[in-house]
C-alpha cells in the first residue's frame, strides 16, 4: 500500500459492519496509523461507516448534517414559517443576509461538510482497487457505496452554492476533487455546472452498476435503490424526463405506499415506504435536532415525552386549508398560547418516546411517485401521471385530481407535493428548479416575496476559500439573476 503522507480529518467512527442496528452506534478510538488501516478492506469499510455517520450527525448542531439541511431548506418553504425568536435560523428564515453570506456559519458549514465527505470517498476511491483482484464483489460494494455518495455530495453542492442546472449550466459552480486533499494538492478553481452535473452522474450511474446485486443490512447504507432516487433527482432538476421517469419508477419498486395509520403515526419508525433513512439509538441520536424537535409542543405531548424541543416550525394557514379533513395528511393543530408560540402546528414529525430517537427519513416512494408522475407529464403522457398521481392521493384518503392537461397536472403536482412531502427538506429544491417566486406568509412575521433567481437562495463561496487563492468569482449577496 502507498504510504500517506498527509491526512486531513479521516472520518473513523464506527466498526465494520456488525448490523444495521449496531454500525452507527459503535465510536471505536483508533489508534493506528493510516498505513495500517488500509492493509485489508476492513480498513476502506471503517472510513465509510464514518461517513455515514458523518451524513447522518455532522457538526455543528443543525447547520449541518441530514437534520441540518432538512431545517435550513425550511426556512425556504412557501408553506411553514419559523416562530420570530431572533435566533440565526429565524432570521435565515426572513432572508437576512446571514442566510448566505460568505462569512455566514450555513455557507461555512455546507461547504465544510460536503468537502469533508467528498475527501473522504476520496481516500476510499485512490486505494480500494487495488483489492480488486481478491474480493471483487467487496470491492464493488464499496466502491459503489462510496461513488453514490460523493455523487450526492456534489449534487447539493451544485443546488445550494448556484443558480439551477437549466438556466445556470455554463455558469461557475463547484472545485471538483477527485484526489484526496494533500499539502500538494493546489486549490481548484469553480468547475462549471456542466461539468459538476458531469461528474454527479458518472459518479451515480457507475454506482448503480456496482451495487446492481448488493443486499444492504440496513435502510441507512446506500443501494441500487437508493442511488435511483438521486439518479431521478438529477435528471428531474436537469429536465431529462424520460431518464427521471426511468429511475424515479425503479427506485420506487417494491416499496409499498404507507398506510394512513402509518402517515399518522408522527413518521417516527421507519416503514415499507422509506428507501433511505437513519435509525437513531441511545447512543447515537441527535436528540431535539431533529425534525421531532422542530415541531415539538411540550404541552401537547404525552405524559413522559421529551421535556424540552425548540418548537419553532408552524405552518401557513393558507397551506392548512389546503387539506381536506378526511386526508391523512391533515395532521394540524392550533396553538395559542401567547404572541410567540401561536399558529398552527402539525403532528407529522411526532416522537413520544422518552427521547428523540425516532428514525430520520430521507428518502421514500412517495416522492418518486411525484417525480415520475411530473416527469410523465412533461412528456405529454398526461394520462400515466394522472394515475401516478390519483394513487398517492387514495393512499391518502384525498380527492383525486381529474384533469389531464399537461400545465393544469403539472401545478397539481406541484401543490400535491408540497401537501405530502411539507417539513422533509424538499420543496425547496424544487422552488428552485421551478424557478418559482417564494412567498411566504405567518401569523407573527411580514409577508416575504423573494423572486425566482434572487442569489438570496444561493450561497456565497466562503471566505476562508476565497482567500487561498484558487477561487476566481464569487457569488453575489443580494441580486436577481436574468437567464
Amino acid at each position: 500500500m502507498k504510504k500517506f503522507k498527509y491526512i486531513i480529518s479521516i472520518l473513523v467512527f464506527a466498526l465494520m459492519f456488525s448490523s444495521c442496528e449496531e454500525y452507527l452506534d459503535h465510536q471505536p478510538s483508533v489508534d493506528v496509523s493510516e498505513q495500517q488501516l488500509f492493509e485489508n478492506l476492513s480498513g476502506y469499510q471503517v472510513v465509510l461507516n464514518g461517513i455515514y455517520k458523518y451524513i447522518k450527525n455532522g457538526t455543528n448542531g443543525i447547520t449541518v448534517g441530514i437534520a441540518g439541511m432538512q431545517a435550513y431548506n425550511l426556512t425556504s418553504s412557501p408553506d411553514l414559517w419559523i416562530r420570530p425568536i431572533g435566533n440565526g435560523y429565524y432570521n435565515s428564515s426572513i432572508f437576512l443576509s446571514i442566510r448566505t453570506e460568505a462569512d455566514g456559519s450555513y455557507a461555512n458549514r455546507s461547504w465544510e461538510y460536503h468537502y469533508k465527505i467528498i475527501n473522504n470517498c476520496n481516500i476510499i476511491l485512490e486505494g480500494i482497487d487495488a483489492f480488486n483482484d481478491d474480493q471483487p464483489e467487496v470491492v464493488a460494494e464499496i466502491k459503489g457505496q462510496t461513488l453514490a455518495i460523493r455523487g450526492w455530495a456534489y449534487f447539493n453542492l451544485a443546488r445550494y452554492f448556484q443558480q439551477t442546472y437549466s438556466i445556470a449550466k455554463d455558469m461557475p459552480g463547484v472545485p471538483i476533487y477527485t484526489t484526496r486533499a494533500t499539502a500538494e494538492r493546489k486549490q481548484a478553481d469553480r468547475s462549471t455546472v456542466e461539468q459538476v452535473y458531469t461528474l454527479i452522474l458518472d459518479d451515480l450511474n457507475t454506482a448503480l452498476g456496482l451495487l446492481a446485486n448488493w443486499e444492504r443490512p440496513g435502510l441507512e447504507y446506500i443501494n441500487k435503490d437508493v442511488v435511483n432516487t438521486f439518479l431521478a433527482q438529477v435528471y428531474l432538476t436537469m429536465q431529462n424526463w424520460s431518464e427521471a421517469e426511468s429511475h424515479a419508477n425503479a427506485a420506487r419498486t417494491g416499496y409499498a405506499l404507507m398506510t394512513g395509520e402509518q402517515y399518522r403515526s408522527g413518521f417516527a419508525e421507519a416503514n415499507s415506504e422509506w428507501i433511505w433513512g437513519f435509525q437513531q439509538t441511545e447512543n447515537d441520536n441527535i436528540r431535539n435536532q431533529n425534525l421531532f424537535g422542530r415541531w415539538n409542543i411540550n404541552n401537547h405531548r404525552p405524559e413522559g415525552s421529551p421535556a424540552s424541543g425548540d418548537n419553532t416550525l408552524r405552518a401557513n394557514e393558507s397551506f392548512v386549508n389546503m387539506f381536506e379533513e378526511q386526508d391523512v395528511r391533515n395532521l394540524f393543530w392550533y396553538s395559542d398560547e401567547g404572541e410567540l408560540n401561536s399558529g398552527w402546528a402539525s403532528d407529522k414529525f411526532r416522537d413520544d418516546g422518552a427521547d428523540w430517537y425516532g428514525d430520520m427519513i430521507v428518502t421514500r416512494a412517495a416522492e418518486m411517485y411525484l417525480i415520475e408522475a411530473e416527469a410523465l407529464a412533461r412528456q405529454n403522457k398526461g394520462d400515466q401521471a394522472l394515475a401516478l398521481l390519483n394513487a398517492l392521493q387514495t393512499s391518502r384518503n384525498a380527492s383525486v385530481t381529474t384533469t389531464a392537461n399537461k400545465e393544469e397536472l403539472i401545478e397539481a403536482i406541484w401543490i400535491e407535493k408540497r401537501k405530502e412531502l411539507y417539513s422533509e427538506g424538499l420543496v425547496f429544491w424544487d422552488l428552485l428548479r421551478l424557478e418559482k417566486d417564494l412567498e411566504k406568509e405567518g401569523d407573527a412575521q411580514d409577508y416575504i416575496t423573494i423572486p425566482a433567481h434572487s442569489y438570496q437562495f444561493i450561497m456565497q463561496i466562503p471566505t476562508d476559500e476565497l482567500n487561498f487563492g484558487g477561487i476566481s468569482v464569487q457569488n453575489p449577496l443580494d441580486d436577481i439573476y436574468n437567464p
